[in-house]
């Protein structure tokens, strides 16, 4: 059978959209999320997909992947239509994606999967390690509820020098470029739990398909233990109910120490990602 694939960056055109989300269907969304479905058409997203067509036009596999933070840091996955599997389409399709990257000058790319025992001998056949797993954790929507009196909860507006401390003191330094990107993306929210002025916990929010993501959650290693980030959390599922969202989601390295409160604040277990790295990074 005689294939050809193409590149195209975001934002991808319609017609090839509905192409690539016709191809899906039947998958979960949790599966489609590695996909990066929500950046395909937007005017703004950095990131592009490599597409494999047979000689009839018909779409029968893509790669896609994406800048999300602008920092030309790549997360790509792929997908094949169950019927063409056994034609190295996926080997042809990551190929792609190492052209791509090249020309785009990544500085460093991770392969995502959803948990999958047939992925490992696929992604070490392309010269990839296993790198780390991340939960993907889901909460329903929360009708509104009262603060507890000292604490507010209230948009980012400039306090770049106490965010920028408390997440440093939660993380580490390699966060300051997400939150640099956080702070200018007009379509990340960054929230600020408060005490009596005093920065106790953030949140950044993104809104994708009627779910509400949280992103950059932390909560100052000063304050940790005392509940902050529950009500954070349950303030978000509140935000989630009052747009009229479905779901709020999250993600979590399997042995970060803060799983054990995001499933305490009432968020389940989904599915379970892979993120992959190349042997020559």
């Amino acid at each position: 059978m005689d294939l050809s694939l193409s590149i195209s960056s975001f934002p991808i055109d319609e017609q090839t959209v509905n192409d690539m989300t016709e191809l899906l269907v039947g998958l979960s969304a949790e599966s489609k999320t590695v996909l990066h479905p929500s950046l395909w058409r937007g005017a703004d997203s950095r990131g592009f997909a490599v597409l494999a067509y047979t000689e009839q036009d018909e779409l029968i596999g893509f790669a896609s992947a994406a800048d999300m933070v602008g920092l030309h840091h790549y997360e790509w996955s792929l997908y094949v239509h169950p019927d063409y599997r056994r034609l190295s389409l996926g080997t042809a399709l990551a190929d792609g994606i190492s052209h791509g990257l090249a020309q785009r000058q990544a500085e460093s790319e991770l392969v995502a999967f959803v948990n999958d025992v047939e992925i490992s001998g696929f992604m070490e056949s392309l010269a990839y390690d296993l790198d780390f797993h991340e939960i993907l954790l889901s909460a329903e929507p929360l009708s509104k509820s009262e603060l507890p009196n000292d604490l507010t909860i209230a948009p980012f507006a400039g306090q770049a020098e106490k965010l920028t401390e408390l997440l440093t003191s939660a993380f580490d330094d390699t966060i300051l470029p997400i939150l640099e990107h956080n702070m200018v993306d007009p379509e990340r929210e960054i929230w600020l739990l408060q005490k009596d002025q005093q920065l106790l916990a953030t949140a950044t929010l993104v809104e994708e398909e009627k779910v509400l993501w949280i992103t950059a959650f932390a909560v100052h290693p000063d304050h940790q233990g005392k509940g902050y980030g529950k009500q954070l959390l349950k303030w978000c599922r509140e935000l989630a109910h009052e747009r009229a969202l479905n779901s709020v989601y999250l993600d979590v390295e399997t042995d970060n120490q803060a799983l054990h409160v995001y499933e305490k604040s009432g968020f389940v277990r989904i599915q379970t990602v892979s993120y992959w790295k190349s042997k020559t990074d």
